[in-house]
């Protein structure tokens, strides 16, 4: 199956609106799609807890390089047909009922492809996959869990990058590198019982026939509506990290997916060598220390 780039958000508690939509397919062609939706949470705390929260901060709950539902056609909404994630008070249309026999999907239940460590190196080899600047061949869905702790507002932006890499000849080489993607303020710091979010995307290896000559060739992406042509940008926008992507060889792969909420500081330029290829003016974003909450999720995986 052949697909554009694709990273999805969801978040695991109240149903709520997000930046670019919700539950619905984001209909425009652009390097990445993101999706965003709260689901009720099985396990809520009181209104004011008797016990102390943990220190203010990002938690990494779960990681995993997970099989594709590709090439299933989705869900009518436009969405993958997993992650599908149950609601025990309004069933999920996406995936309303389980077992047999059938009851709703209940809350705190989730449908999600399997975990491996060793992976196909021609199925993921994007050199030699089907893949190209039209479509996207993926292998297998990229998936980050964490848990917002972070009590931090909207002026806030949540963003993520994620990287896959490979020593080769004794130096490391990229094979995904998805540049700073930065989605907006960040809906979920100040959510009570805490958000637990999950990121994800389909996702190959390596360069591609016919991409650009590096950096930022193929799964090292391009910035994508940066600079930005507001402050704040409005848009969805990715900053990317000049890196060169080349393609895998057998053997062990690591990700490393870090998500931040920072506040971004937003600098005017006003000529038109800055700002290319945007018009001016342009800004171009930098992120303050001050505040700033991170977490580090890495793995690995074996291509053979």
């Amino acid at each position: 199956m052949t697909k554009s780039r694709l990273f999805q958000v969801f978040a695991l508690m109240v149903m709520v609106a997000f930046f670019v939509c919700g539950q619905q397919a984001l209909a425009q062609d652009v390097p990445h799609h993101f999706r965003v939706q709260l689901m009720p949470r099985v396990n809520s705390d009181s209104p004011v807890p008797l016990n102390p929260s943990p220190t203010a901060n990002l938690y990494g709950v779960e990681q995993a390089f997970t099989a594709t539902p590709y090439p299933l056609a989705p869900n009518s909404d436009g969405t993958d047909l997993w992650p599908c994630f149950g609601n025990s008070s309004t069933a999920n249309p996406d995936c309303p009922t389980i077992g047999n026999p059938s009851v709703t999907f209940p809350t705190g239940g989730v449908a999600l492809g399997a975990p491996q460590y060793v992976w196909s190196l021609a199925n993921c080899n994007a050199d030699t996959n089907g893949t190209s600047n039209t479509s996207y061949v993926s292998c297998g869905q990229t998936e980050t869990w964490y848990e917002d702790d972070s009590g931090t507002g909207n002026t806030f932006d949540l963003t993520y990058s994620i990287t896959a890499t490979q020593i080769q000849s004794g130096s490391m080489k990229y094979l995904v590198d998805s540049g700073t993607v930065d989605f907006g303020p960040n809906p979920y710091g100040t959510l009570s019982p805490p958000a637990d979010v999950i990121i994800y995307g389909d996702q190959n290896l390596g360069d591609w026939p016919g991409a650009t000559v590096g950096p930022n060739n193929a799964n090292c992406t391009a910035d994508f509506n940066y600079p930005t042509a507001a402050d704040p940008a409005g848009v969805l926008f990715i900053i990317e990290a000049k890196k060169t992507c080349v393609a895998p060889l057998p053997g062990l792969v690591t990700f490393t997916a870090t998500t931040t909420v920072a506040t971004p500081i937003y600098t005017k330029h006003t000529t038109a060598s800055t700002c290319a290829p945007a018009a001016a003016p342009c800004y171009t974003v930098t992120y303050s220390a001050v505040g700033k909450k991170s977490v580090m999720q890495k793995w690995n995986i074996w291509l053979q």
